[in-house]
């Protein structure tokens, strides 16, 4: 008992020691820490900017009734989530300009007959003058408007009942429990490109820092199995990447973008953080292994890193994309921890949480043991 004892103190003691001074390095390195976080920088200022201009487009109202009727369609448009109003005017030629000027994306003009018109029971038309510039905004604009007149007639208290040749009630059944937008929902395939990269390019850069600085050998001559060599290594890399899944957990947290609700979706927003940062540092320890060269590890991780972002649906839903791009994601181990994330983050759920468990262990395993495997092979070579 002694001797398992004192072999096991001794194997975890030069352990300990690698994963220490891998953490270190990686501490006083700079350029490390910027390849680690860039990327998922660089992505969420994309999308922030991305959601920016697609969440409410900008729209110029000539306004030429101030009639009751036509004040409160006013009020409907300025509080829609689908537009923006940034001129109002009764001059048509201002409008005009704006549009010209791409100030503007569209013109809604309110006719000065809009209240006696409506109060009649005859056609009254609101026109909308749009600059077809893109397709994509375009369809918002042909949409909303028509969705903007059915809530201005469904409002029943804006105008007395016989006055309004039009009932409509609009019943809405969510299947979510909240609404999340754009750019919250964005945050975490940030999350996960956040640790697919740190694990990658972290385990990558600590496995072949030994052969780009030549110490791959006092290594190998050191009175410490092969095994607490490739361990130490897979740990690293392992805790590296949830050092930063914290930070940025907390900042969730506190800031109330990325938190579960309840200690149950807290322990498998853990968990799953926990494998997606595992299988990062296996595969980070293989391409380090296989590379032995910062250069190459970083030009293979992080394009790597890239790729399953895009593949997972990082910048949409993934079940909203072409066939063909939906059964490629379910082969992709980030589009099962993305899934888990967004279910138990934001809709306190788990929806699909066994098979999403399931595969990101899997890939874990697999990542070990490759990463085992390509180190061993490579220290022998």
């Amino acid at each position: 008992m002694t001797r398992v004892f004192a072999g096991t103190t001794f194997s975890c003691i030069p352990m300990l020691a690698i994963v220490r001074k891998d953490i270190g390095v990686w501490l006083r390195q700079p350029t490390s820490i910027a390849a680690t976080i860039l990327p998922a920088i660089a992505f969420m200022i994309i999308l922030y900017f991305g959601a920016q201009a697609v969440g409410r487009n900008p729209i110029a109202l000539m306004l030429q009734d101030y009639g009751p009727h036509a004040q409160e369609f006013v009020n409907i448009l300025s509080q829609s989530d689908a537009f923006k109003v940034t001129v109002i005017s009764t001059t048509p030629e201002k409008g005009e300009e704006a549009l010209k000027q791409l100030k503007v994306a569209a013109v809604i003009t309110i006719p000065r007959n809009f209240d006696s018109a409506l109060d009649s029971h005859k056609p009254d038309p609101v026109t909308i003058h749009i600059n077809n510039l893109n397709l994509d905004f375009t369809n918002d604009l042909r949409r909303s408007l028509p969705a903007a007149i059915t809530e201005f007639y469904s409002n029943g208290s804006n105008m007395a009942d016989t006055n309004n040749p039009i009932h409509i009630h609009i019943q809405e059944t969510d299947l979510r429990s909240q609404d999340v937008d754009l750019l919250r929902f964005e945050i975490v395939p940030i999350l996960v490109l956040l640790l697919t990269t740190s694990g990658i390019v972290n385990a990558g850069l600590a496995t072949a820092r030994e052969w780009e600085d030549f110490t791959i050998k006092e290594l190998l001559l050191a009175p410490i199995s092969k095994m607490t060599l490739i361990v130490g290594k897979l740990l690293s890399g392992w805790l590296t990447t949830l050092f930063i899944a914290a930070i940025v957990l907390v900042i969730g947290a506190t800031s109330g973008y990325l938190k579960p609700e309840g200690t149950t979706y807290w322990i498998s927003t853990v968990v799953i953080v926990l494998l997606i940062a595992l299988a990062s540092a296996g595969l980070g320890v293989a391409i380090g292994a296989t590379a032995r060269r910062f250069q190459r590890v970083t030009s293979i991780g992080i394009p790597i890193s890239i790729d399953l972002f895009f593949l997972s649906g990082g910048i949409t839903v993934a079940a909203f994309l072409p066939v063909w791009l939906q059964t490629i994601a379910h082969f992709v181990p980030t589009f099962y921890g993305t899934h888990a994330l967004e279910m138990a983050i934001f809709y306190s759920s788990t929806e699909g949480l066994a098979l999403d468990l399931s595969v990101l262990a899997a890939t874990a395993i697999v990542a070990v043991t490759l990463g085992m495997l390509s180190l061993r092979r490579s220290m022998f070579a």
